[in-house]
């Protein structure tokens, strides 16, 4: 397969060089820094809770097609009553079919933690988030360097936004930063998109311990899980083995209802 990171950071970059031409970034900050709602943790619902972020998501690179016409009020309702600890919105938009306006919507149908998931490159994307209402972003540490990492994280800090940081591999270790309220493990393989949750349970000890322990990606049952919690975890992005079933909320209550 394609080095299909790299296709997806090239369209990200063109998007924001785009998007910065036609508008005024200081404005955009300012905004942003006016915003009074406070933001939800993450952190604490996912050790309060269940520990699963429930995703939104239409499409994805690897999966295609995977439910283009879902309702993003209807879905996220129906994860918040079956007692989900957080939704994460793809708000991506050539790969995934999200947008910033999911986020938005999704907002005003849930009280729980919002994490804005996208390719995270430039502050823009910071400001937006606040704009838009997320509690939380994720930053890839696949495509950015570890000074990049805490720049990003330390603005979003700074405007009261969580941070998962997510790692692909022992190699991305050396990135962390304590900035990083949330340390995910993918077990996707972002170049390829295989997954095997081999790469979570190998690299669970070597996750510093006062960051929130996320396992990411080949979730497909409440087993997964609980062997999850067994090496460390406590929180659980999943987002396929919920939205290719035909009632995403009736799945994942029968998920908490397995752990």
């Amino acid at each position: 397969m394609a080095d299909i990171l790299n296709q997806i950071i090239e369209s990200k970059q063109r998007e924001i060089n785009a998007l910065k031409k036609i508008i005024d970034i200081g404005r955009l900050r300012d905004q942003a820094i006016s915003i009074s709602r406070p933001c939800r943790s993450l952190s604490k619902s996912i050790i309060d809770g269940s520990g699963i972020i429930a995703e939104f998501k239409r499409r994805s690179p690897s999966k295609g097609e995977i439910a283009p016409f879902a309702s993003v009020s209807d879905i996220v309702t129906d994860y918040t009553t079956a007692g989900a600890s957080g939704c994460s919105i793809l708000t991506d938009t050539p790969y995934f079919g999200g947008s910033l306006t999911d986020l938005a919507v999704a907002r005003n149908c849930t009280s729980l933690p919002l994490l804005r998931k996208d390719f995270i490159i430039d502050e823009i994307q910071i400001y937006n988030a606040r704009i838009m209402s997320a509690d939380a972003i994720l930053l890839i540490a696949a495509v950015l360097d570890k000074q990049r990492i805490s720049q990003l994280a330390s603005l979003a800090h700074d405007h009261g936004l969580e941070v998962l940081l997510e790692l692909h591999s022992p190699e991305e270790i050396e990135k962390w930063t304590p900035l990083a309220d949330l340390t995910g493990i993918n077990s996707r393989n972002l170049r390829t998109f295989g997954t095997s949750l081999d790469t979570a349970v190998q690299m669970a000890e070597a996750l510093p311990d006062q960051s929130v322990k996320i396992a990411e990606s080949g979730i497909h049952s409440a087993k997964d899980i609980i062997m999850l919690r067994s090496v460390g975890y406590s929180g659980f992005l999943i987002g396929e083995a919920f939205m290719s079933t035909p009632q995403p909320g009736e799945t994942i209550k029968n998920f908490i209802d397995g752990i």
